[in-house]
């Protein structure tokens, strides 16, 4: 996003979620509630948002965005929300323990900032270890933000995924994730 500003009066038609990489913005709702946002931030765009956007600094980001039926949170005032990369710290995400339970399996930490019934946003955390995914409910896009892993397909084709890379897995993606550095991750999930 090139740096100016613009009013956003029409109710976004998606939702959107995106990670700054660098740049300076703010986010005006429409009851005037600002939310400035910066390198390392999550930043979630509801559907039915309206606004202003107030780009300081050139953004450069990767974003994510989903169509979904209308629910309960896109009627009543949507809110912007945004993130800061420090709440995604060890001490703020709920432990999930091992991904499989084996005993090799990495243990996971997650967060949810975004859930509408259709689709989640959030941060997810494995240590190394190596766990197996057999046909996925769900779509899942992420951004790797730390670490490295190996992704093998189903069909024995694998690929070294490291930070800074943009994966997506869709749905009933069968395979196996083999962690051989910490990953740290933000994801949307689309059921």
């Amino acid at each position: 996003c090139a740096a100016g500003g613009w009013p956003s009066p029409t109710p976004r038609g998606t939702t959107e979620a995106f990670y700054v990489f660098s740049g300076h913005g703010c986010l005006t709702d429409a009851d005037g509630e600002q939310h400035f946002m910066g390198p390392g931030d999550l930043v979630v765009l509801p559907k039915g948002w309206t606004g202003r956007w107030d780009v300081l600094q050139d953004i450069h980001k990767v974003w994510f965005v989903t169509d979904h039926p209308d629910t309960d949170q896109n009627r009543n005032n949507p809110k912007a929300t945004v993130v800061p990369y420090s709440n995604f710290a060890p001490q703020y995400l709920t432990q999930r323990g091992l991904q499989t339970g084996a005993p090799d399996s990495p243990n996971a930490a997650f967060q949810i900032v975004h859930d509408n019934g259709h689709m989640r946003v959030g941060c997810s955390t494995f240590s190394t270890g190596s766990f197996t995914v057999s046909s996925r409910p769900t779509t899942e896009c992420f951004h790797v933000l730390e670490g490295a892993f190996f992704l093998t397909n189903a069909n024995g084709s694998a690929q070294r995924c490291v930070a800074g890379d943009t994966v997506c897995l869709p749905k009933q993606w069968s395979g196996s994730w083999d962690v051989i550095a910490p990953v740290k991750k933000i994801w949307v999930e689309v059921k």
